[in-house]
């Protein structure tokens, strides 16, 4: 009689214990295959530079200029790449720059100026221009005197990776000339 107990008792918590839930190793299994298929529909997107962006430079040159240059990043975005083969799916942008000048005398502004790469396309039209942007504008203190003031322009395009570099001169009664110094197609 105690054999048929204890042998009762065993049968009883093997059926109880076997409860028909998934083991451990089958669940793992499933969760990583329902995690690769979500995977494929991912995408990891990237910005350059990753958040707004605002560099202001004063500069003072023998105490009689002022020359005052605001660079700073919009909304707007240059898709750089686009990795539709790749999982994750891959999306990079390059945010668009533009730029504020301004160049004064003790007594009076001589010179004001927004500088995108949309008004540079429309003066030098190119293929270049078409996903271009500002880079940076700065002012070459070497270069520059109080009677002539001279700054530099650099111009990207992301998706090739080409650039253009302008010079534009702003004499001391506000007249301005630019020219192409430099460029990699």
């Amino acid at each position: 009689m105690k054999n048929i107990l204890f042998l009762i008792t065993i049968i009883s918590v093997l059926f109880i214990s076997c409860d028909g839930r998934k083991s451990k190793n089958v669940a793992l299994k499933e969760s990583i295959k329902a995690f690769s298929q979500k995977e494929s529909n991912l995408e990891l997107v990237s910005f350059y530079p990753e958040e707004y962006t605002e560099v202001v430079t004063d500069t003072i040159i023998s105490n009689k200029m002022k020359v005052h240059i605001r660079n700073y990043s919009l909304d707007k975005t240059i898709l750089i790449s686009n990795s539709d083969t790749t999982s994750p799916k891959k999306i990079r942008y390059h945010r668009v720059f533009e730029s504020d000048v301004i160049i004064t005398s003790p007594s009076k502004e001589l010179f004001k100026t927004h500088i995108s790469a949309i008004q540079f396309a429309s003066l030098h039209p190119d293929e270049f221009w078409d996903n271009a942007t500002l880079q940076h504008v700065w002012l070459n203190e070497e270069l520059s005197t109080p009677e002539d003031i001279q700054l530099e322009m650099s111009f990207i395009n992301p998706q090739n990776e080409s650039y253009k570099l302008y010079r534009m001169s702003v004499d001391h009664f506000g007249q301005q000339r630019i020219i192409l110094i430099e460029e990699h197609s």
